[in-house]
């Protein structure tokens, strides 16, 4: 990739510099379709207060807390741990609210995602329809635009076949509200419905157009919680304009972090310094998820979850194990369905404080330690460039060691006259260099997936957050691509 970069940023009279690429062989991609795969992640420092820090915000959410908190009670007995494929629900501490009958009965969760299986025995019963809405008579009884949406919508394909024809939205949904019925895995809750709305397809890919419709119909259909586990690398204004519509009419949204090891979460999860919750993962033994984007050091809504081998239904009545945040996001989908069936009245904003005031890292209350200052919004660092340690070493402190002519410092020769510091931009869909009054124009990426620049910045697809299930159970035809 250093050629490339070098090639097309600098002209040649400016000043040339050697792109380093730093690579952590130890570190496994968990999605490629979003990453760039083997990339270096600095854990040296983090930003921390008293309850929030830049790798993993707010910590581990506490289920039983929350909702004894949500339903305006002291804190519940903790319940004694199921075991089991049950160890995720067993961590969020799950069923401490479900012994206190709280189980997600009366809240609807839609499903942004590749699709459903709604006549997977572990689901069948819990997901939404819309009673407003007579099958099969190719008429729009309810007036909502979508003729025969009776159980949901697909904004891919655009007609109202919503059935999963790939296994993530499945999983996903598993994870939210599988039956209690002593079979596969029980959804964290179990009661609650889940409305199905297809804005993915086989591959997982999907577009922001598509994703915000999805929005919009799960905000006006009912839905008080919307679970997104996907992502992408850029902003987008249709996009955003969606989530802040489902913020007014109180729903909330639990968006997956993203799967590239990133000091920042990806988009949407981004937006949630304002609106939503962003969600990255963790495994059985409450550690950080290598592959988890982290929340970064300005407080942004950022919780943990579950995501490494998650047990959960995938289609045909069969079950895998998946790992991502992805899969981390449901467990909290379903930790706020819970707390919905507390207390229905709760506002967006209350979810998102009881959920991080009841979360291990304020609950543990660490010692206070004094925050980093908060990256401006232009150096934030998109998930299609490579983290700046990609470029330059960790080490290194100043670009001018780079320069292919030796540089003195005024303490070394007093007579000497500075040169102007080197600066390294990056905006969010762009970088550029700039050396005193001059600087190279500016050069937007054109293809996340490639090592290429080019003049056109277009839309980037939003694909999901998991990798290749790590176990597909019974059936070999499932696969993730």
């Amino acid at each position: 990739m250093s050629s490339n970069i070098e090639q097309k940023l600098l002209p040649q009279t400016a000043i040339n510099y050697t792109a380093i690429n730093q690579t952590n062989p130890l570190q496994t991609p968990i999605d490629s379709s979003i990453s760039w795969g083997n990339h270096s992640v600095s854990n040296s420092s983090e930003a921390t207060t008293s309850s929030y820090n830049s790798k993993d915000g707010y910590g581990l959410i506490n289920t039983g807390l929350a909702v004894s908190n949500a339903a305006g009670t002291t804190p519940f007995t903790n319940a004694p741990k199921l075991g089991g494929n049950n160890w995720g629900a067993d961590l969020i501490n799950a069923p401490t609210a479900w012994n206190n009958g709280y189980t997600g009965k009366g809240t609807i969760v839609a499903v942004l995602d590749t699709g459903v299986d709604y006549n997977h025995q572990d689901l069948k019963n819990n997901i939404w329809t819309n009673s407003k809405e007579i099958a099969g008579n190719g008429i729009d009884d309810d007036g909502n635009s979508y003729i025969d949406d009776v159980q949901g919508w697909n904004f891919n394909d655009s007609n109202n076949n919503v059935l999963d024809n790939n296994g993530h939205g499945t999983h996903v949904s598993g994870t939210i509200a599988a039956e209690n019925n002593g079979i596969g895995v029980t959804g964290i809750a179990y009661d609650a419905k889940i409305m199905a709305v297809k804005v993915l397809d086989a591959q997982g890919s999907g577009s922001y157009a598509s994703i915000a419709k999805g929005i919009y119909y799960a905000v006006d259909n009912g839905a008080k919680i919307i679970n997104m586990s996907l992502g992408g690398s850029s902003s987008n204004d249709t996009f955003k304009s969606a989530i802040d519509y489902a913020s007014k009419k109180g729903v909330i949204v639990v968006m997956a972090a993203g799967n590239e090891g990133d000091s920042l979460p990806s988009y949407p999860a981004r937006y949630a310094y304002n609106s939503g919750i962003a969600v990255g993962a963790v495994d059985k033994n409450n550690s950080f998820a290598n592959f988890s984007n982290r929340s970064g050091s300005k407080e942004i809504t950022y919780v943990t979850a579950p995501g490494v081998d998650v047990y959960s239904t995938v289609p045909n009545n069969q079950y895998a194990n998946y790992t991502g945040t992805s899969m981390a996001t449901p467990h909290v989908a379903g930790a706020i369905a819970l707390m919905l069936s507390a207390n229905p009245n709760l506002t967006e904003t209350q979810i998102r404080s009881i959920l991080t005031t009841t979360s291990a890292n304020n609950t543990n209350n660490p010692q206070p330690t004094t925050p980093t200052p908060s990256p401006s919004p232009g150096l934030e660092m998109p998930s299609f460039f490579p983290p700046l340690d990609s470029f330059f070493p960790l080490e290194l402190l100043n670009i001018v060691s780079q320069l292919p002519f030796p540089i003195q410092s005024q303490a070394q020769n007093p007579n000497s006259v500075p040169l102007p510091p080197v600066v390294v931009s990056i905006g969010e869909n762009q970088i550029k260099l700039r050396l005193g009054d001059l600087e190279t124009p500016d050069i937007k990426q054109s293809n996340y997936n490639s090592n290429s620049v080019g003049d056109i910045f277009p839309q980037f697809p939003l694909e999901f957050y998991s990798p290749l299930p790590s176990n597909i159970g019974d059936d070999p035809d499932l696969e993730d691509e």
